[in-house]
């Protein structure tokens, strides 16, 4: 529209928005009192604050990522790099190891994040609550784990969303707690991803 991007356009919007409010009050504060007119002039402020803050939300959000990351380190937090792209980075927990809340078919769930395995397994409760028929599984594919070997059964996710990206179509296993007590994200839904690295205490998915 008119060769304005999105974000041109919103900005367009907002300051439209704020230029109709002050208007509309310098007009209308002739019928107000001394009360009223501060409180006009306070809600003005407010709404110029609110634009501001979306005119710099880039420079803000690059400086609250480290903060959210430190508030809740198993959170994707999606950050801007050169050319307007992103990429998601998780941080390293206390204990060593990455972990990551995701949605399983709009149900949050938290994963071990494991490149040593090539599929992404669910425990049979994570499975229930994200809405798979655990009932009608058949628990017939052996698998080596640190435990021996254990017997895990194959579904689909619909959906698994890690912070703003939807994959969908990911086929998982599905084992019982006495095998598996923290669910796995595995390497078939890493790959998904165009990209991804271990910097330090962060690991970088690429979308």
């Amino acid at each position: 529209m008119f060769g304005l991007n999105n974000d041109q356009l919103m900005q367009l919007v907002y300051l439209g928005a704020l230029l109709a409010f002050v208007l509309g009050g310098i007009r209308y504060r002739r019928g107000l009192r001394g009360a009223g007119f501060h409180h006009l002039a306070i809600w003005a402020l407010i709404l110029l604050a609110l634009v501001t803050v979306y005119a710099y939300r880039a420079p803000l959000l690059r400086f609250a990522q480290p903060v959210l990351a430190e508030l809740s380190p198993s959170s994707a937090i999606a950050v801007n790099i050169e050319g307007g792209a992103q990429e998601l980075v998780i941080r390293r927990g206390p204990d060593g190891h990455f972990r990551l809340d995701a949605d399983v078919n709009g149900v949050p769930v938290r994963f071990l994040v494991d490149t040593g395995a090539s599929s992404t397994v669910l425990t049979v409760a994570d499975a229930e609550r994200s809405g798979i028929e655990t009932a009608g599984l058949e628990f017939d594919r052996p698998v080596q784990t640190a435990n021996g070997i254990a017997y895990l059964a194959r579904a689909s996710l619909r959906t698994l969303e890690i912070g703003p990206y939807r994959l969908t179509g990911i086929p998982v296993g599905v084992m019982p707690e006495a095998s598996l007590n923290t669910n796995l994200l595995g390497m078939n839904t890493i790959g998904r991803f165009s990209a991804w690295r271990v910097e330090g205490d962060r690991m970088v998915l690429v979308p």
